[in-house]
């Protein structure tokens, strides 16, 4: 029992520090992005990593529940009502800032939330690009077939 639990914080830890090594390099890639931005005028790179770094880290938090349903057996199932309620409000407001510097004539004032988001500033874009990625892996089941 003591080598489990030894084992388990070995994982953690190890899962801990390629977490933060992520973080920390992504913050200096994005960092290096806005830079170039400010001086090519072209911030699409920018807006395109700002919106996709926190999704990318909302999957890599949540992949120690894919690896714990590896090992389970099963059907693989997906929690549709939870992608819905969930996934779909946190893709929308994650992925607006694409929207925004995507070029089209629209009035992002009429879209849904459209001015706040406008104003916010980038929390609201990095929580719900967490929450989505995160929620990749939590959807996804595994239940045991009854015969």
């Amino acid at each position: 029992m003591k080598r489990v639990w030894l084992n388990n914080l070995f994982v953690y830890l190890g899962f801990l520090v390629i977490v933060i090594l992520v973080f920390i390099f992504g913050l200096k890639y994005q960092y290096h992005l806005e830079v170039e931005a400010s001086t090519t005028y072209q911030p699409l790179t920018s807006a395109v990593f700002s919106v996709l770094f926190p999704i990318s880290l909302g999957l890599l938090l949540g992949l120690l529940r894919f690896f714990e349903l590896l090992r389970k057996t099963g059907e693989w199932k997906i929690n549709w009502i939870k992608l819905c309620i969930f996934g779909l409000p946190s893709l929308y407001v994650s992925l607006f800032p694409l929207l925004f510097w995507s070029g089209l004539s629209i009035s992002y004032y009429d879209l849904p939330l459209g001015s706040i988001l406008i104003t916010s500033g980038t929390t609201a874009y990095t929580i719900s690009g967490l929450i989505f990625g995160f929620l990749l892996f939590y959807v996804i089941e595994r239940e045991i077939k009854e015969s």
